[in-house]
C-alpha cells in the first residue's frame, strides 16, 4: 500500500503523462521508399510539428540526407546527413504544414526510411 507521500507523487505522474499524451495527439509516421540519386523526395507533413523523428531500415540506403522543408513559403531546414541506422530525434517548433524529405546516397532502389511527426 502507498503512502499518501508516495501516492501524491503517483498521481503527478500519471498526470503529466496525460498532459504530454494530450498535447501529442497529432501524429503521424510512414515508411517513406526512396529511389537512390533521385534527390529529395517528400516523405511525410504535417501541420505545425514539434517532433519528428527519421531512420533508415538497411544498410543500402545509407548514408543519406534528411531535411524539413515548408512549401508555402519555400524555407527549409537541414538538411542533416546520416550514415548509420540509428533513429534520429527532433525537437521542432514550426508553424505552418512541413513537409519531412529523405535523400538517398546509398545503392538501394528504393530504400525504405522510417519518418515520424507528431
Amino acid at each position: 500500500m502507498l503512502r499518501p507521500r508516495e501516492a501524491l507523487g503517483a498521481m503527478i505522474v500519471v498526470g503529466v503523462a496525460a498532459l504530454a499524451l494530450a498535447g501529442s495527439a497529432q501524429a503521424a509516421s510512414t515508411t517513406c521508399n526512396v529511389n537512390a540519386s533521385g534527390g529529395f523526395a517528400n516523405c511525410l507533413s504535417l501541420a505545425g510539428p514539434n517532433g519528428e523523428q527519421v531512420k533508415a531500415y538497411h544498410v543500402s540506403g545509407l548514408p543519406y540526407r534528411f531535411q524539413l522543408a515548408r512549401p508555402s513559403d519555400g524555407a527549409r531546414w537541414g538538411y542533416w546527413e546520416y550514415s548509420n541506422l540509428d533513429y534520429h530525434i527532433f525537437t521542432l517548433s514550426l508553424s505552418g504544414t512541413i513537409t519531412a524529405q529523405v535523400n538517398n546516397l546509398g545503392s538501394g532502389n528504393p530504400s525504405a526510411y522510417y519518418v515520424e511527426m507528431q
